[in-house]
Protein backbone atom coordinates (compact mmCIF):
# COMPACT_ATOMS: atom_id res chain seq x y z
CA UNK A 1 0.00 0.00 0.00
CA UNK A 2 1.37 3.50 -0.65
CA UNK A 3 2.33 5.97 1.89
CA UNK A 4 2.13 9.64 0.60
CA UNK A 5 5.43 11.17 1.96
CA UNK A 6 4.26 14.94 2.40
CA UNK A 7 0.91 15.22 4.19
CA UNK A 8 -0.74 18.93 3.80
CA UNK A 9 -3.94 17.62 5.27
CA UNK A 10 -2.22 18.15 8.92
CA UNK A 11 -1.93 21.57 8.04
CA UNK A 12 -5.42 21.75 7.12
CA UNK A 13 -7.49 20.57 10.12
CA UNK A 14 -9.18 23.17 11.41
CA UNK A 15 -9.15 26.95 10.85
CA UNK A 16 -6.59 27.67 13.67
CA UNK A 17 -4.00 25.56 11.78
CA UNK A 18 -5.07 26.90 8.51
CA UNK A 19 -5.29 30.50 9.30
CA UNK A 20 -1.86 30.10 10.46
CA UNK A 21 -0.36 28.77 7.82
CA UNK A 22 -2.14 30.42 4.86
CA UNK A 23 0.43 31.47 2.20
CA UNK A 24 -1.13 34.73 1.35
CA UNK A 25 -2.12 37.58 3.22
CA UNK A 26 -3.63 40.52 1.11
CA UNK A 27 -3.74 44.53 2.43
CA UNK A 28 -4.06 46.98 0.73
CA UNK A 29 -0.78 48.00 1.09
CA UNK A 30 -0.49 44.89 -1.21
CA UNK A 31 -2.52 46.81 -4.12
CA UNK A 32 -1.39 48.52 -7.62
CA UNK A 33 -4.20 50.85 -9.22
CA UNK A 34 -4.59 50.80 -12.83
CA UNK A 35 -5.21 53.93 -14.48
CA UNK A 36 -6.00 54.52 -18.11
CA UNK A 37 -5.38 58.25 -19.33
CA UNK A 38 -6.82 59.88 -22.25
CA UNK A 39 -6.31 63.49 -23.97
CA UNK A 40 -8.97 66.21 -23.02
CA UNK A 41 -10.67 67.75 -19.92
CA UNK A 42 -13.63 66.58 -17.75
CA UNK A 43 -13.33 62.87 -20.40
CA UNK A 44 -14.57 59.77 -18.35
CA UNK A 45 -15.01 56.87 -20.57
CA UNK A 46 -16.34 53.64 -20.13
CA UNK A 47 -14.03 50.98 -20.38
CA UNK A 48 -16.99 47.74 -22.13
CA UNK A 49 -14.89 45.23 -21.51
CA UNK A 50 -13.82 46.44 -17.71
CA UNK A 51 -17.25 47.36 -15.88
CA UNK A 52 -16.46 50.13 -13.57
CA UNK A 53 -12.91 51.16 -14.88
CA UNK A 54 -12.82 54.57 -16.97
CA UNK A 55 -10.39 56.32 -19.40
CA UNK A 56 -9.64 59.43 -17.15
CA UNK A 57 -8.26 62.73 -18.60
CA UNK A 58 -5.42 64.26 -16.39
CA UNK A 59 -7.77 66.29 -14.32
CA UNK A 60 -9.83 63.10 -13.08
CA UNK A 61 -7.21 61.28 -12.82
CA UNK A 62 -5.76 63.27 -10.50
CA UNK A 63 -9.27 63.39 -8.50
CA UNK A 64 -8.93 59.21 -8.71
CA UNK A 65 -4.91 58.97 -7.49
CA UNK A 66 -6.35 61.55 -4.67
CA UNK A 67 -8.91 58.90 -3.75
CA UNK A 68 -7.02 55.63 -3.76
CA UNK A 69 -4.30 57.50 -1.80
CA UNK A 70 -7.06 58.17 0.92
CA UNK A 71 -7.30 54.75 0.78
CA UNK A 72 -4.49 53.72 1.60
CA UNK A 73 -3.66 52.24 -2.11
CA UNK A 74 0.45 52.94 -2.25
CA UNK A 75 0.68 52.50 -5.97
CA UNK A 76 -0.77 53.10 -9.16
CA UNK A 77 0.25 51.79 -13.24
CA UNK A 78 -0.94 54.00 -15.68
CA UNK A 79 -1.67 52.91 -19.19
CA UNK A 80 -1.77 55.98 -21.70
CA UNK A 81 -4.06 56.28 -24.64
CA UNK A 82 -3.02 59.08 -27.13
CA UNK A 83 -4.82 61.63 -29.08
CA UNK A 84 -2.60 61.17 -31.97
CA UNK A 85 -1.52 57.63 -33.56
CA UNK A 86 1.34 56.83 -36.08
CA UNK A 87 3.57 53.93 -37.62
CA UNK A 88 6.00 54.64 -34.94
CA UNK A 89 3.80 55.77 -31.99
CA UNK A 90 5.85 58.62 -31.25
CA UNK A 91 3.96 59.90 -28.39
CA UNK A 92 5.20 57.10 -26.12
CA UNK A 93 8.57 58.17 -26.59
CA UNK A 94 7.34 62.33 -26.62
CA UNK A 95 8.40 64.16 -23.27
CA UNK A 96 4.75 65.88 -23.65
CA UNK A 97 3.24 62.80 -24.17
CA UNK A 98 0.12 61.66 -22.54
CA UNK A 99 1.54 59.03 -20.10
CA UNK A 100 4.60 61.86 -19.48
CA UNK A 101 2.25 64.65 -18.63
CA UNK A 102 -0.31 62.37 -16.62
CA UNK A 103 3.18 60.90 -14.30
CA UNK A 104 4.05 64.37 -13.92
CA UNK A 105 0.87 65.53 -12.78
CA UNK A 106 0.15 62.48 -10.46
CA UNK A 107 3.82 63.22 -8.55
CA UNK A 108 2.50 66.88 -8.24
CA UNK A 109 -0.60 66.14 -6.45
CA UNK A 110 0.14 63.28 -4.35
CA UNK A 111 3.99 63.23 -4.12
CA UNK A 112 4.58 59.59 -2.21
CA UNK A 113 2.08 57.74 -4.50
CA UNK A 114 4.37 55.09 -6.58
CA UNK A 115 3.87 55.47 -9.95
CA UNK A 116 4.19 52.68 -12.80
CA UNK A 117 4.36 52.90 -16.36
CA UNK A 118 3.32 50.68 -18.79
CA UNK A 119 5.71 50.42 -21.63
CA UNK A 120 4.99 49.12 -24.95
CA UNK A 121 3.78 50.34 -28.33
CA UNK A 122 0.90 48.76 -29.11
CA UNK A 123 -1.55 51.49 -27.96
CA UNK A 124 0.60 54.34 -29.70
CA UNK A 125 0.90 52.97 -33.37
CA UNK A 126 -1.74 53.08 -35.87
CA UNK A 127 -0.78 49.63 -37.30
CA UNK A 128 -1.50 48.18 -33.07
CA UNK A 129 1.61 46.46 -33.14
CA UNK A 130 4.32 46.58 -29.64
CA UNK A 131 6.95 48.41 -32.30
CA UNK A 132 8.34 49.29 -34.99
CA UNK A 133 7.13 47.13 -38.26
CA UNK A 134 9.77 46.42 -41.18
CA UNK A 135 8.46 44.47 -44.34
CA UNK A 136 5.30 43.04 -42.57
CA UNK A 137 6.64 41.83 -39.37
CA UNK A 138 7.63 43.16 -35.85
CA UNK A 139 11.44 44.70 -36.21
CA UNK A 140 12.59 43.74 -32.45
CA UNK A 141 15.92 45.51 -32.66
CA UNK A 142 14.38 48.64 -34.01
CA UNK A 143 11.93 48.44 -30.91
CA UNK A 144 14.02 48.08 -28.43
CA UNK A 145 15.59 51.72 -29.02
CA UNK A 146 12.03 53.00 -28.99
CA UNK A 147 11.73 51.11 -25.58
CA UNK A 148 15.10 52.37 -24.30
CA UNK A 149 13.71 56.09 -25.40
CA UNK A 150 9.87 55.67 -24.03
CA UNK A 151 11.18 54.27 -20.83
CA UNK A 152 13.66 57.30 -20.26
CA UNK A 153 10.95 59.95 -20.66
CA UNK A 154 8.64 58.21 -18.33
CA UNK A 155 11.46 58.00 -15.41
CA UNK A 156 12.23 61.59 -16.77
CA UNK A 157 8.66 62.95 -15.69
CA UNK A 158 9.03 60.90 -12.01
CA UNK A 159 7.97 57.08 -12.55
CA UNK A 160 9.22 55.36 -9.93
CA UNK A 161 8.95 51.56 -12.31
CA UNK A 162 8.73 51.14 -15.55
CA UNK A 163 6.96 47.86 -16.74
CA UNK A 164 7.31 46.54 -20.27
CA UNK A 165 4.66 44.47 -21.74
CA UNK A 166 5.93 44.38 -24.98
CA UNK A 167 7.01 40.93 -25.61
CA UNK A 168 10.17 41.99 -27.37
CA UNK A 169 13.36 39.71 -27.19
CA UNK A 170 15.95 41.38 -24.59
CA UNK A 171 14.13 44.37 -23.78
CA UNK A 172 14.74 44.41 -20.11
CA UNK A 173 18.19 44.40 -20.87
CA UNK A 174 18.05 47.35 -23.66
CA UNK A 175 15.60 49.33 -20.87
CA UNK A 176 18.15 49.06 -18.24
CA UNK A 177 20.85 50.52 -20.52
CA UNK A 178 18.86 53.15 -21.65
CA UNK A 179 18.14 54.74 -18.06
CA UNK A 180 21.88 53.96 -16.87
CA UNK A 181 23.29 55.76 -19.78
CA UNK A 182 21.38 59.02 -18.63
CA UNK A 183 22.14 58.43 -14.92
CA UNK A 184 18.32 57.16 -14.28
CA UNK A 185 19.94 54.06 -12.78
CA UNK A 186 17.50 54.14 -9.67
CA UNK A 187 13.94 53.36 -11.95
CA UNK A 188 12.85 50.12 -11.28
CA UNK A 189 12.11 47.97 -14.16
CA UNK A 190 9.33 45.25 -13.14
CA UNK A 191 10.25 41.94 -15.73
CA UNK A 192 7.48 40.32 -17.47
Amino acid sequence: MYHPYFRPRRLRRNENIRRMVRETNLTVSDFIYPLFVVEGKGVKNPIGSMPGNFQLSIDLLIDEVKDVHGLGVPAVILFGIPGHKDAVGSDAMDDAGIIQRAVKAVKEAVPDMYVITDVCFCEYTDHGHCGAVADGDVDNDATLEMLGKQAVTHAGAGADMVAPSGMMDGMVGAIRGSLEELSLGGVVIEKP
